[in-house]
């Protein structure tokens, strides 16, 4: 046999058989219908309007947290943290800004976030109890104006004279624990390094 036969050789590979004549037990076996169909429902995500209802679920859950005593206690413990830390970091490091700036930021998100408070005035018995009031009452002398103002910002809101008349008691317990603390006293020393805002909320005091 020379090259060129050997080049155009091919064994015989026998006849092919076809699905119908293998055995039955080697036939692989066949796929229930609905198997593929059940998967796919069960790796199917949530709907829009499910996911829409968790939103809302989520919602309500957060709504109920502002108003949950414990709540109002997690915050205001929070703004002491914050508090303390920002003055540990600027006595120790009096000539850097950059070493306590951003409790800075962290000292001010917090106290916009005690905004909240003023729905609940039948809590602010809470910032009396928690020693909140002296801390706010102490801020006003903080070296940083824009902290200065957003206490004041949070003081005016808390004493509005609509939010005071949902609660009597616990606007009395607010009213009593400021004038306590020599509220209009400090305004005024401060007044010169806060904006004409302070200068209403001292008349209104």
């Amino acid at each position: 046999m020379d090259v060129g036969e050997l080049l155009r050789y091919q064994p015989d590979r026998g006849t092919k058989r076809g699905r119908d004549d293998e055995p039955e037990d080697l036939r692989p076996p066949r796929k229930e219908r609905g198997g593929r169909n059940w998967h796919r429902d069960e790796e199917r995500g949530p709907t829009a309007e499910e996911d829409r209802n968790a939103l809302d679920d989520g919602d309500d859950e957060e709504e109920n947290e502002t108003l949950d005593e414990g709540a109002v206690k997690r915050m205001i413990l929070n703004f002491e943290k914050r508090s303390y830390k920002n003055q540990e970091l600027r006595i120790k490091f009096p000539d850097n800004p950059e070493k306590f700036m951003e409790s800075e930021l962290d000292l001010n998100d917090i106290i916009q976030e005690m905004h909240v408070i003023a729905t609940i005035p039948d809590l602010y018995h809470l910032l009396v109890e928690l020693n909140a009031v002296q801390s706010l009452l102490g801020l006003l002398s903080h070296e940083n104006t824009d902290v200065c103002i957003a206490v004041v910002d949070l003081l005016q809101e808390l004493t509005d004279i609509d939010t005071l008349h949902e609660s009597e008691e616990g606007a009395q317990v607010l009213i009593d624990a400021l004038l306590e603390g020599q509220v209009v006293a400090l305004l005024v020393q401060n007044l010169e390094r806060l904006d004409e805002s302070t200068f209403f909320f001292c008349l209104l005091t």
